[in-house]
C-alpha cells in the first residue's frame, strides 16, 4: 500500500510525480504519502491505462519502476523480465523484438559468420584435394601412406554443414533458445572439419615438397612434375619425404628404364604417346620401386604402408578358411606378417602386376588400386595352406597330434587314475573303451578354446619366412606345451572316473 511505503521510497516517488505528472502545486517531496501525492498516483495510473486506485499495487510499481529508468509514462509495460546479477531487468515487446534483433545480427556476424567460414575453408580445400588425388592418384597415394594420412570423409563436412544450418535457421526464425542448445555441438564440428583439413593440406604439402626433388607443390596445392628423376642425393636430406630415399635407392634403375622406353617410343613416332602419359608410366614405375625398396628397407614409410595394404587385405583374409576363425586381433597379426614376412615377394609381384596394369587404366583411383593390390596379393600368396591348417586344429586337432603329442596326454590321464585308484597302476587296456574317445573330445575340445591365442603369439615372436610345414610345427608345439598337456590329462582324468569308466 503507498502509505505504507518507506519515507526514503516515498520521496524518490513524489519527485517521480513532479517530473512527470507534473502536478499543480507540485507535491511538497516530505515522504509522506498523503492525498495530494494519492491523487498524483491516480493521474499517473490513468497516463498508463491502470486501474486509478491510487495505491501502489504490482502493476503500478512496474510503471514507477519503467519511469524511473526512462523519465516517462508508457502504456505499453514491460512483459519479459531478465536477472543480470541480481537485479531483474524489464522490456517491453518492442524493446525486447529490437534488443532481439540486436543480438541476432551480433550471432549471425560474429559465431556464425565464423562457423561458416571453416565450412567453407574445409569444403574448398576437401573438393580441392578430392580432385587432386584422382588427377595425380599414385603421388598422391605415396604422399598419403608414407605420411600416414587419408582425406578425410566427405561426411564429415556434410554432418557439420548441417549443423550449421539448423543453427542459420534457429537464428533466422528469431528462436534463440534453440540456436543456444544447437550451437556448441555445431561449432565443435566446424572446428573439427577444418582443423583436420588443414593438418591433411600441411601433411601433403609437406610430403609432396619433398617427395622427389623433381616435384613441386605450387601455390595453388596442385602437383606438377618439371622432372622425372630424383637427384643424387643421400635419402636422409630429404627430411620427411620418406618415399624419396627408396625412389632413389630402389628405383632408379626402374625409372631410368621407363623414361628410356617412353622416350622410344616418342621417337619412333607412336601414335599413343603422350608427354602426360609418358610422365605418369615414369612415376607409377619409379613408384613401384619406391614401394618394394620401402618393404626391403622398412621404415616409418613403410609401415604406413603396410597398414594402408592391411586395411584392404583384412576384410577379404577374414573370409578365408581357418582365418575365419580368428579373432579381429590375431587376424590383425596374421595379415601383418603375411604382408611383411610371410609374403614378400608375393607382395612384390602383386604391385608391380597391379601398377602395370594401372597404366592403361583412365580412371584409376588411389583406393581402387590399393583394392587391386590385395586382391592380386590374396591370389597369389597361396594362404591356402596357413588357413587349412588353422581349420583343421579347429575341427579336429587329435587328428593332427603326433603320438608323442598324445602320449603325453595319456601319461597325465594314467599317472592320475593310478592315484586314484590308491596306488594300483592303471593302463590304457584298464580303462572302459568309451574313455579314449572322451580324452579325444577333451583335447579337441581344450585345443580349439586355446588355438587363438596361440595363434596370436605365434604371429608376436616370429620373424622372416615361415613355410606351412614349420607354421603346422611351431602350431603343435605351442598347442601341447607341457602345461597344456597336464592341463588336459587332468580334466580327462577326472571325467573318465566320474562317468566310471575305470574298473573298481
Amino acid at each position: 500500500m503507498a502509505s505504507q511505503m518507506p519515507p526514503a521510497k516515498a520521496k524518490k516517488l513524489q519527485e517521480l510525480l513532479n517530473r512527470i505528472v507534473k502536478p499543480r502545486p507540485p507535491l511538497e517531496v516530505d515522504g509522506i504519502i498523503g492525498d495530494k501525492t494519492k491523487d498524483a498516483i491516480k493521474q499517473m495510473q490513468g497516463m498508463a491505462g491502470l486501474k486509478k486506485s491510487g495505491e501502489v499495487d504490482s502493476e503500478t510499481a512496474a510503471v514507477i519502476a519503467r519511469g524511473l529508468k526512462t523519465g516517462s509514462i508508457e502504456k505499453e509495460q514491460p512483459e519479459y523480465f531478465f536477472k543480470v546479477g541480481s537485479k531483474w531487468i524489464g522490456m517491453t515487446k518492442k524493446e525486447y523484438a529490437a534488443y532481439k534483433k540486436q543480438m541476432v545480427d551480433k550471432l549471425r556476424s560474429g559465431p556464425l559468420m565464423q562457423m561458416r567460414m571453416n565450412l567453407i575453408a574445409a569444403e574448398s580445400d576437401w573438393d580441392h584435394f578430392d580432385k587432386q588425388n584422382k588427377d595425380q592418384w599414385f603421388v598422391a597415394f605415396c604422399i598419403e601412406t608414407t605420411r600416414g594420412i587419408d582425406l578425410p570423409p566427405k561426411g564429415m563436412i556434410t554432418k557439420a554443414q548441417a549443423a550449421y544450418k539448423q543453427c542459420e535457421s534457429a537464428l533466422s526464425s528469431g528462436d534463440l533458445s534453440k540456436f543456444h542448445k544447437l550451437y556448441p555441438n555445431a561449432e565443435k564440428l566446424a572446428n573439427d572439419a577444418a582443423v583436420e583439413m588443414r593438418r591433411y593440406r600441411e601433411n601433403m604439402i609437406d610430403g609432396g615438397g619433398n617427395w622427389v626433388t623433381g616435384l613441386t607443390f605450387t601455390k595453388t596445392g596442385a602437383f606438377t612434375f618439371v622432372g622425372v628423376f630424383a637427384a643424387p642425393v643421400a635419402g636422409a636430406a630429404l627430411g620427411t619425404g620418406v618415399v624419396a630415399s627408396a625412389m632413389i635407392g630402389g628405383a632408379a634403375v626402374s625409372a631410368t628404364q621407363s623414361a628410356a622406353g617412353e622416350l622410344g617410343n616418342w621417337s619412333a613416332g607412336d601414335k599413343n604417346f603422350s608427354v602426360g602419359g609418358a610422365i605418369k608410366n615414369t612415376i607409377i614405375d619409379g613408384g613401384v620401386g619406391a614401394i618394394v625398396g620401402f618393404f626391403n628397407k622398412g621404415g616409418a614409410g613403410g609401415k604406413n604402408i603396410v597398414e594402408a595394404l592391411s586395411a584392404r587385405v583384412l576384410p577379404k583374409l577374414a573370409k578365408e578358411t581357418g582365418f575365419k576363425l580368428l579373432s579381429s586381433t590375431s587376424l590383425k597379426k596374421a595379415t601383418a606378417y603375411l604382408i611383411t614376412e610371410g609374403f614378400k615377394k608375393t607382395l612384390e609381384d602383386a604391385v608391380k602386376d597391379v601398377a602395370a596394369a594401372a597404366k592403361g587404366d583412365k580412371t584409376m583411383t588411389i583406393d581402387k588400386f590399393l583394392d587391386n593390390l590385395a586382391v592380386n596379393f590374396m591370389k597369389g600368396a597361396a594362404m591356402g595352406p596357413f588357413g587349412k591348417i588353422i581349420g583343421d586344429f579347429a575341427k579336429k586337432a587329435s587328428s593332427k597330434l603326433d603320438s608323442k603329442d598324445k602320449q603325453k596326454i595319456w601319461d597325465v590321464v594314467l599317472n592320475e587314475l593310478s592315484k586314484q585308484a590308491k596306488g594300483k597302476t592303471i593302463h590304457i587296456g584298464d580303462i572302459n573303451d568309451r574313455a579314449e574317445a572322451l580324452v579325444e573330445k577333451i583335447i579337441n575340445d581344450q585345443i580349439s578354446k586355446n588355438l587363438d591365442q596361440v595363434i596370436s603369439e605365434i604371429y608376436d615372436k616370429v620373424s622372416g619366412p615361415m613355410s606351412p610345414a614349420a607354421f603346422e610345427q611351431m602350431l603343435r608345439d605351442k598347442l601341447v606345451s607341457p602345461a597344456r598337456a597336464k592341463a588336459m590329462g587332468l580334466m580327462a582324468a577326472q571325467e573318465i572316473k566320474k562317468k566310471k569308466m575305470v574298473p573298481a
